[in-house]
């Protein structure tokens, strides 16, 4: 399990897309955030304050528009939707346990309780490893760029133009150190490389 997180009964917020990962799979295991209806559990990029979020569709104290360039919920962009309606998701499960269990030629008496609940965290693990990103890293990166209009694009904005100006230092600033500018503000490090890269290239 990640270290770091904190949930408010629904949603979950994180650091790094890594342990919003972790969380999910934590939830899917546990049966949580399932429903018998149409669901989903989802991971969000919240630029307000720079974490992910790990929520169910149920929760809609999460506002998300596929459209981040809208002015409605341009805070948070959906990165992953998983769907966990009950009778899918547990039913594809169960049908992949059985057939594992088929080839293996196991037989209901040797096959133990907790060698079937590893087989299904295994297939949970593949389940969410292998759905698609709707953005990666580099789309969140300008999308809290934001065409260099966001807050934290400003400050090193401002902070890049300061030091070319300044009369006593010449020296071009680095990516590292624009990167430690953002990472200052409490930005996600893969989001922080990517959006150092984007105002280094126009600035």
């Amino acid at each position: 399990m990640p270290s770091r997180f904190h949930t408010n009964d629904k949603t979950i917020l994180v650091d790094n897309y890594d342990n919003a990962l972790d969380v999910t799979k934590q939830k899917l295991y546990a049966g949580d955030y399932y429903t018998s209806t149409d669901s989903s559990i989802n991971i969000a990029y919240n630029r307000a304050i720079h974490r992910y979020q790990v929520f169910p569709s149920r929760d809609i104290s999460v506002s998300i528009n596929e459209n981040p360039r809208s002015k409605e919920n341009f805070n948070t962009v959906r990165l992953l939707e998983i769907p966990t309606s009950s009778d899918e998701f547990d039913q594809y499960i169960e049908s992949e346990v059985a057939l594992i269990k088929l080839n293996a030629n196991f037989s209901e008496a040797d096959y133990m309780i907790e060698q079937e609940s590893e087989l299904k965290k295994k297939i949970i693990d593949s389940i969410v490893y292998l759905q698609p990103l709707r953005k990666n890293e580099k789309e969140c990166a300008y999308f809290e760029y934001d065409n260099g209009n966001s807050k934290i694009a400003t400050m090193c904005v401002n902070t890049l133009k300061e030091k070319y100006e300044s009369n006593l230092n010449r020296a071009s600033m680095s990516l590292e150190e624009v990167q430690r500018l953002l990472l200052e503000q409490n930005i996600p490090i893969g989001i922080a490389k990517e959006l150092a890269l984007i105002i280094l290239r126009e600035y």
